[in-house]
């Protein structure tokens, strides 16, 4: 008897598409450059324990290290003559801030060199220091207090400014400019400007009240707002327009804070929790104000530099003002971010490293909106770099177990330990050890502690790993379309990854390489077949291996798995194995940002794919042909542990089992939806 169901598909038609499917996603997957860390202030020139192979360093704990963080002061200072202000370390005066309407050829000496037809358009250039404010929106008020005209940025514009900023350079120095010269000079120091002030709508042309140019930038409830002197329009006998100053009664300097007079020249702690207002006016009609909260100083890590004068700091979001570098930039290829497939969840902290004065330890941060705030440091101890240790380069940057070994370096004379599980070194060379890392909290960044004793002096330096879930279990319903119709299927899901195989932390075959799936699914209504009907029932056992080590949940991978799948229809039975490959990663951003316009999807997505082709059979009286299971699947993460889950596929079952003379064949296209726990 034969029983035959199907929806049309081919078989080789159904693989030839799973060729191409993988081929494109294997385009966008892994796009990321390999670059290394960017060093941050001159490193230090003392012997450390760093290798090429021990290169992961431990911070040193600034708090138990003895360094005080005072609450947050705003600092300024207006000139007796009230022609500068000085706020925190920005300058704002007539040198440092001003308003430019000129032919864009004009706005630097060499630029008509690669203008072409841009070369007489009028502009309109803002120069204004940029640490004072990152302007959302621009105003053009007249001298009654009307608005003119405005302009609100888009989230590219000025990314977009500095990029054209950028293709001039090149062009220049490519012509034979010297890079000095297209540096800061001219418009190249322009925080913005409109190429073609008339296309922008600038009402310059014809405009007989004079006006001022506000900046301004507002995140949520904080704001701040820089305002230019009043300018007038003149037209030459020529027909030439131009815009000048316009000669007024000098303007009274004077600072507000918090709606009150105030001191041209004070320091003065600011709250945490409230926002702090300011407002200051020149001498020349600028003026300046924000109200707005402070950022806090997320610090990391403090010591000394081979510089007798200079130490370096460690830290991640808000970035001091001045010179700084990121630590851990993004890497992404052109075309992943072409594609849009960054990814979607990990740790999101951007680090940056600054160099700091010894004799005068401060930095100033930004504020939410705008302002700037100092943030001093008192140091009884400074940690010595030369003590620091490093671990091994290939240390992941998570864990699922508490008590992960991490492999370390050290100076030989220094001397390690814990109060958090253990630490070992290494009997045959005192520069290593084995560490065991205390990691309690899944689903948070936890960090464990190890103490560093060198040249008589102790020093708290830690780690951090994320955490996660080795399992997930879940439960789904599927609808599954046949030629011969619909039905309705139940399934249990259960998933596991290892940290390692009994404690063996080989790089390649262990850490974090191996899982395993099952799942069970049966029909609740029975399938049509040619004598009646026949329930449909499935086991699948998945042993996974990944070629990156990581967290299932966390760290993007491409794998192969081997499969073993055990098909009930009916009255036949079909054990099989087969070999695939699989795809996970964090959903694409691309993806993300479309699916985040509904509420519930707001959450961190996990997507994977699998394809599966069932080539041998485990009963010697039963024949394949060529079953296989192409899935995708997502989830969202409503919590830590909690998440809804979708997939849908194409899934063929086809085998003949030659002692009862039966055949079966059935070509699905399926979707399921379920809900599951992290454990």
């Amino acid at each position: 008897m034969d029983i035959t169901l199907g929806i049309g598909w081919n078989v080789n038609i159904a693989q030839h598409l799973v060729v191409a499917l993988l081929i494109c996603i294997s385009f966008g997957a892994y796009g990321q450059e390999n670059t290394d860390d960017i060093p941050a202030a001159k490193q230090s020139l003392l012997k450390t324990a760093a290798t090429k192979e021990f290169n992961k360093p431990l911070y040193f704990d600034q708090i138990d290290n003895g360094l005080i963080l005072p609450p947050l002061e705003l600092e300024y200072e207006m000139t007796p003559d009230g022609r500068a202000l000085k706020v925190g370390s920005v300058l704002l005066s007539d040198k440092t801030f001003s308003v430019a309407f000129a032919p864009l050829g004009k706005t630097h000496s060499q630029l008509n060199q690669v203008l072409g037809s841009e070369n007489g358009q009028m502009s309109l250039a803002f120069y204004v220091p940029e640490s004072l404010i990152n302007p959302t929106a621009i105003e053009m008020v007249s001298r009654t207090g009307r608005l003119l005209w405005s302009y609100n940025f888009s989230e590219n514009d000025l990314a977009n400014w500095n990029k054209r900023l950028d293709d001039w350079r090149k062009e220049l120095i490519a012509k034979g400019v010297s890079a000095n010269n297209v540096a800061r000079s001219g418009i190249f120091s322009a925080r913005y400007a409109f190429v073609d002030a008339r296309s922008a709508g600038v009402p310059l042309w014809n405009q007989k009240e004079s006006f001022r140019f506000c900046l301004s930038e507002t995140r949520g409830r904080n704001s701040s707002r820089v305002c230019s002197p009043r300018y007038g329009m003149d037209t030459a006998p020529d027909g030439a327009l131009s815009m000048l100053k316009v000669r007024v009664e000098p303007v009274k300097p004077r600072v507000l804070l918090h709606g009150q007079e105030a001191p041209l020249k004070q320091t003065m702690v600011v709250p945490m929790d409230s926002p702090t207002s300011f407002f200051a006016e020149l001498l020349g009609g600028e003026s300046y104000e924000f109200i707005t909260l402070p950022n806090k100083l997320e610090l990391m890590d403090i010591a000394d530099t081979a510089k007798p004068n200079l130490l370096r700091i460690v830290g991640y979001d808000t970035r001091p003002l001045g010179r700084s570098v990121i630590l851990n930039p993004d890497q992404y290829s052109g075309l992943t971010k072409m594609l849009g497939f960054e990814a979607t969840i990990g740790d999101s902290r951007k680090f940056w490293a600054a160099a700091i004065l010894r004799e005068d330890p401060k930095v100033y941060l930004p504020g939410e909106g705008g302002g700037i705030f100092k943030q001093r440091f008192e140091l009884s101890q400074i940690p010595r770099a030369q003590s620091r240790v490093y671990l091994d380069k290939r240390t992941p940057t998570g864990t699922y177990n508490d008590g992960i070994k991490l492999f370390g370096r050290k100076q030989p004379a220094a001397k390690v330990s814990t109060d958090q599980n253990s630490v070992r070194v290494d009997s045959d060379d005192p520069s290593e050890f084995m560490w065991r890392f205390k990691a309690e909290e899944r689903g948070q960044i936890n960090r464990s502690y190890l103490n560093v004793e060198m040249d008589g002096k102790t020093y708290r330096s830690y780690f951090e790993l994320y955490k996660g879930f080795p399992r997930e279990l879940s439960g789904r319903f599927s609808g599954v379309q046949t030629a011969s119709g619909f039905i309705v299927m139940g399934e249990v899901a259960y998933n596991q990854w290892f940290e390692d195989i009994f404690s063996w932390s080989n790089y390649w075959v262990s850490r974090q390489r191996w899982g395993i799936n099952a799942k069970y699914f049966k029909s609740f209504n029975e399938l049509k077949v040619k004598d009646g009907t026949a329930p449909l029932s499935v086991l699948t056992v998945d042993l996974k291996y990944r070629f990156t080590p990581g967290l299932w949940g966390r760290d993007e991978t491409v794998g192969l798995l081997a499969s073993y799948q055990d098909v009930g229809f009916g009255e036949l039975k079909a054990p099989m194995l087969g070999g695939g490959i699989f795809w996970a990663r964090s959903m694409p951003k691309v993806f993300d940002d479309f699916l985040n316009t509904l509420i519930i999807m707001r959450y961190p997505k996990w997507v994977d794919m699998e394809f599966i082709y069932y080539g041998q059979s485990m009963n010697s009286d039963v024949t394949l042909n060529a079953p296989m299971s192409l899935n995708f699947h997502g989830k969202v993460l409503w919590s830590d542990r909690y998440f809804g889950e979708a997939g849908f596929g194409i899934k063929r079952y086809s085998f003949q089992d030659k002692v009862q003379n039966q055949k079966a064949e059935l070509n699905t296209f399926y979707g399921t939806v379920g809900l599951g726990i992290n454990f």
